[in-house]
């Protein structure tokens, strides 16, 4: 028996955790940057950007993504785009993005472009469905704000008690 997670044995014991991986597809470079970062803040997502869709189709040496976020702009008109994965639509309004989603095979809706990290987490959870288990329904991988005042309160009252009692015990 070890003391230390350091003592233990050298192998790996836990199966390895991936994280969703989105793929940005977004010609403006700052646009691209931003919503990069918006992806990343939270570390849930492993993200890459490609400027085109030419460049998601034609490959990212041999990353492939669950996911594509791709910008409205980009989506040529009249034909449909054959990803290999499934395809939300960055619009700027709620007209385009609906007569753009279906220019996907395996389009799943559309977003705002000015999308928070928040509505960018819950689409892209809502397409990947259940492949996280590990993620929280509702509230990403946040707690209940509630929950941890409780828990807050229950530590002072447990050393207000445990300081009365060494003082009590001090008196004789």
């Amino acid at each position: 028996m070890w003391q230390s997670v350091y003592d233990g044995p050298k192998e790996r014991q836990n199966s390895r955790i991936t994280r969703p991986k989105v793929l940005l597809v977004v010609g403006h470079p700052s646009i691209g940057a931003a919503l990069e970062t918006l992806l990343r803040i939270e570390d849930r997502f492993e993200v890459r950007r490609a400027q085109s869709i030419e460049q998601a189709v034609a490959g990212l040496d041999g990353w492939t993504p669950d996911l594509a976020l791709v910008d409205g702009v980009l989506v040529p008109s009249g034909r449909t785009e054959e990803l290999a994965m499934p395809a939300i639509v960055l619009s700027g309004n709620a007209a385009d993005g609906k007569r753009l989603g279906p220019r996907f095979a395996d389009g799943r809706g559309w977003l705002r472009k000015d999308a928070t990290a928040d509505e960018l987490r819950v689409a892209v959870d809502r397409v990947l469905g259940g492949r996280r288990p590990w993620a929280r329904r509702g509230q990403g991988s946040r707690g209940s704000p509630l929950l941890a005042v409780v828990l807050v309160g229950l530590v002072v009252i447990a050393v207000a008690v445990a300081l009365a009692w060494y003082l009590l015990r001090l008196r004789g």
